[in-house]
């Protein structure tokens, strides 16, 4: 079962690797890939907190660290346990023999493949996001889904990878949500937009 698993898994990763390479798409697809490193995500993510409910950023400031320190346990520990490779070297005799082709774009890495570090930063952003600011949830997971997508089209991860690093980001926001937020007193924000609506994942 799990051999079957991880061949739809390589098959599905260089038909959308291969099929959706197009040098017109490249700038934007290392742009959304962008979104989940920390360098880009952490300040965007801020300026976001501070435009929709400045009354409550300091409330959802934490609860965002919250939900990154528990995924990131899981993150981390999983990708050392696991020690996936990366496409480029799990296909490197394929790719070396030319009967396979990975477009790259971006640095060449070739280890600790699962999960996708990079998923799970966007995903985890979106669920507690979405739970704070209801509004915008949907606009968030579409981002998140490019993110996500990104990372199979620069031939970092496989599509399983993402979707682990997804799975980690929805659970470790649901766990804030559901059980620190209620715990985090109100003079944190008073009033707020996200003090104001509650949404469970």
């Amino acid at each position: 079962m799990f051999q079957r698993l991880a061949q739809d898994d390589d098959a599905i990763f260089l038909w959308l690797n291969t099929h959706l390479a197009s040098h017109a798409l490249d700038p934007v697809m290392v742009a959304a890939t962008n979104l989940g490193n920390g360098f880009y995500l952490y300040p965007l993510g801020l300026i976001l907190m501070v435009l929709l409910s400045r009354k409550t950023v300091g409330r959802d400031v934490a609860l965002w660290v919250a939900t990154s320190l528990i995924g990131l346990v899981f993150e981390r520990a999983l990708k050392v346990w696991v020690a996936r490779p990366r496409p480029l070297s799990h296909f490197s005799a394929e790719i070396q023999s030319h009967h396979v082709h990975i477009h790259v774009v971006g640095p060449h890495l070739y280890a600790l493949s699962f999960p996708s570090g990079h998923a799970f930063s966007v995903f985890s952003t979106a669920a507690l996001f979405g739970g704070l600011y209801p509004r915008i949830r949907w606009m968030l997971f579409l981002i998140a889904c490019l993110t996500g997508l990104s990372r199979i089209y620069v031939g970092a991860h496989f599509p399983g990878d993402v979707l682990g690093g997804a799975i980690i980001g929805l659970f470790s926001s649901w766990i804030t949500l559901r059980y620190i937020r209620p715990r985090i007193p109100v003079p944190w924000g008073g009033d707020g937009v996200s003090g104001a609506t509650g949404v469970r994942l």
